[in-house]
């Protein structure tokens, strides 16, 4: 049942609503009566109703103010309020506290019930909507283990995004491990897994994948150790973190699975063991997983295999260079896109990694190291040559630093050499941007102190300085390192804090002046951005309402 709270400083109002309205037929109950706004106030704050029916204009605090204070308290008590036709100028700015219904005197039965009964289905439909995310709420719950076998598939076969990312997924999942612990992904197969479904049916199929994964995991778990997931039919990869990164722990766990699933029904299971590795590069590991497992060919079923029992040291800085050369890829594409912006910094720290990578790749040879080098700079200039022409200064680097890479004896005087000409490249277009970048800036900013009240889009300031919004929110970003709507944010609520502390406009008119479309949004977007409300803000810096 819907619970109400009637306020009015007129008891004849108050009788009259509740002896007059039917309200068990409405589903609705009067659970207090209020005879002025800090009565009104207060109740609601004790009681939390589903509506309150006030008076505008009543003692202590009005209708207005007291709506104004329950959304700064994120109450969900709908508002109705009541008004003679005196106030009903006032009355109109109702619509900035979101009232739910508007009640003219003299009162009108028909239509107090016509009111409550459209409020009453508004809350219905609110109650309707938090099932519905409730039940979503619970379906996403109930399919987290298969996100998480999505998310651990992208970790083993091809991760790309940043560390933060990886490091909210490992939380967000509650994956035993951290991002700075070392891991080993080992890969388990069922032997003779042919043999084993042929002419079984898809029932029994899944019925060997779902019995072989809980096995692993229980004995996991038992062991607190690591975790199972299949990225396949027949391939259980198994992560462990820790300890039992080490021979001597992984090896009885490994063990007790093979032996688990023996006992079970017969199964035999080989399992290859990956290098130790970090949680980012844990798809190497995998990759030497697989690589290791097949080696069963050799060995035999219910093989344990690592690859370092089959692997040496060149072969495995193979595999490591396959990665590096990837990588090494990723970041020429990378500087170069940052040189055309003309990030001075960004180059420099993607250089230093590019640097790193090729000296930590021994495996590398001397020319192959150069050649990257020299394809790094003869692209670059490539690049400026194509947007910009023949650049005097430009052509001199380049040839001088092609003739220096070429005569260097270490790789630390190659990228010397190198980076000369590449930030000279990065400079030029730096120093092209900048020049219009600062003017369109500026243009932004007199545009947004002259309109910020009038809820200006991006779209509007992107005609007004004739240029994309895409564009104008990326030169913005870069030049301030604030986006167009921190800055229009922050312009009013200076602008607020200003008028709170220096005039005695009430909140409601500070937020209509600013072009916020209520009171309460206002409120809202000034407690996110300050810490505090409106009203808090004001008894801090104007004690006195001065």
């Amino acid at each position: 049942m819907i619970t109400i709270v009637l306020a009015d400083d007129d008891f004849m109002v108050t009788e009259t609503l509740g002896d007059a309205i039917p309200w068990n037929e409405l589903d609705m109950k009067v659970v207090g009566v209020a005879s002025n706004g800090k009565e009104a106030l207060e109740l609601c704050l004790e009681l939390q109703p589903d509506i309150l029916i006030t008076d505008i204009q009543m003692p202590f605090y009005n209708g207005l103010e007291v709506a104004i204070q329950l959304q700064e308290k994120e109450l969900q008590t709908k508002i109705v309020l009541i008004s003679g036709v005196q106030d009903f100028d006032y009355a109109r700015m109702a619509l900035s506290v979101k009232a739910a219904g508007y009640i003219l005197k003299p009162i009108q039965l028909k239509e107090v019930i016509s009111v409550l009964k459209k409020v009453h289905d508004a809350i219905e439909m609110e109650f309707q909507r938090d099932q519905v995310m409730k039940r979503l709420t619970k379906q996403l719950s109930e399919n987290l283990s298969l996100m998480r076998d999505k998310f651990l598939n992208q970790l083993v076969l091809n991760w790309t995004q940043s560390e933060d990312e990886l490091e909210e997924r490992i939380h967000y999942f509650d994956l035993p491990f951290t991002i700075h612990q070392d891991i080993v992904v080992a890969v388990a197969k069922m032997d003779e897994y042919e043999n084993q479904i042929k002419n079984k049916g898809v029932e029994r199929i899944q019925f060997y994948n779902f019995s072989i994964k809980n096995l692993i995991e229980q004995l996991l778990n038992h062991w607190q150790a690591g975790i199972c997931f299949t990225t396949r039919d027949n391939e259980f990869v198994i992560i462990l973190s820790g300890e039992f990164c080490r021979t001597e722990k992984m090896t009885p766990i490994f063990e007790g699975i093979e032996q688990l699933l023996h006992d079970f029904e017969g199964i035999t299971l080989s399992i290859g063991i990956g290098n130790c590795v970090n949680m980012h590069t844990a798809s190497l590991s995998y990759d030497c997983a697989c690589h290791a497992i097949g080696y069963k060919f050799y060995t035999g079923n219910n093989s344990i295999i690592h690859i370092n029992d089959i692997i040496d040291t060149n072969s495995m800085d193979a595999i490591n260079d396959i990665h590096d050369n990837a990588r090494l890829k990723e970041l020429q594409e990378l500087i170069l896109a940052q040189i055309k912006m003309g990030e001075c910094g960004k180059v420099s720290d993607t250089l230093e990694e590019y640097y790193r990578l090729l000296a930590l790749a021994q495996n590398f040879s001397q020319a192959y190291s150069r050649g990257l080098f020299l394809e790094l700079v003869i692209n670059a200039y490539r690049e400026i040559c194509k947007t910009e022409g023949e650049v005097g200064d430009i052509n001199a680097s380049y040839v001088a630093s092609l003739q220096a890479i070429m005569k260097a004896e270490s790789l630390t005087e190659i990228k010397t050499h190198a980076s000369k000409m590449l930030f000279g490249v990065t400079d030029y277009y730096s120093f092209k941007y900048s020049r219009k970048h600062l003017s369109l800036v500026d243009r932004i900013k007199h545009y947004v102190n002259e309109h910020y009240a009038d809820n200006i889009s991006l779209a509007e300031i992107a005609n007004e300085v004739f240029m994309s919004p895409t564009y104008i929110c990326a030169v913005f970003k870069r030049e301030t390192n604030n986006t167009i709507n921190e800055f229009i944010i922050e312009t009013k609520m200076n602008a607020a804090k200003k008028s709170l502390k220096h005039t005695k406009l009430k909140v409601l008119e500070i937020s209509k002046e600013l072009g916020y479309e209520n009171a309460h949004y206002f409120s809202y977007s000034f407690k996110k951005y300050t810490g505090e409300t409106p009203q808090e803000y004001r008894n801090k810096h104007n004690p006195e309402g001065k």
